[in-house]
């Protein structure tokens, strides 16, 4: 067993249970999404091949900052934008950046907040939030202690 399976194993967990009380985005949703931006990147618009995985689904607000897996809370994005430039921008500030032609910016940025607003689904109540954040922490509490038995018993 390799050093950081427990490690890898306890990311899967907190993001399954995590999940539970705010699922991923449907297949379904996931191709309006892809049909909504033209198979495009929203922030440089470069075509994008869903077959080849380039696309990304970039947070419009990071779970780290209260957002959540709703479908508008994502946008399309290529790997270069996402992964290699815009890291934890705020999308606004990196279309400034990025889009340098003040209308190509400004249609880009109309055609995001229009996505956004599409939003259905009501934001994860705090308190809610909060007991699920212990309980998932009481799991990975749990977790741990049979790991060191386990271990223990390799003896």
């Amino acid at each position: 067993m390799a050093k950081d399976t427990p490690s890898m194993a306890k990311n899967k967990m907190r993001r399954c249970l995590a999940s539970i009380l705010d699922p991923h985005p449907s297949d379904a949703e996931v191709k309006e999404l892809w049909s909504y931006f033209q198979s495009s990147c929203a922030y440089c618009g470069i075509p994008l091949d869903r077959a080849s995985r380039t696309g990304h689904l970039d947070h419009v607000l990071s779970s780290a900052l209260g957002g959540s897996n709703e479908i508008h809370n994502h946008l399309l994005s290529c790997n270069r934008c996402n992964g290699d430039e815009k890291r934890e921008e705020d999308w606004q500030s990196f279309l400034t950046r990025k889009v340098t032609d003040r209308d190509l910016a400004s249609g880009r940025h109309a055609h995001i907040s229009a996505w956004i607003g599409r939003a259905d689904r009501e934001p994860l109540d705090p308190s809610a939030k909060t007991e699920a954040d212990f309980i998932i922490s009481q799991t990975l509490q749990s977790f741990d202690e049979a790991v060191k038995k386990l271990r223990a018993l390799r003896r």
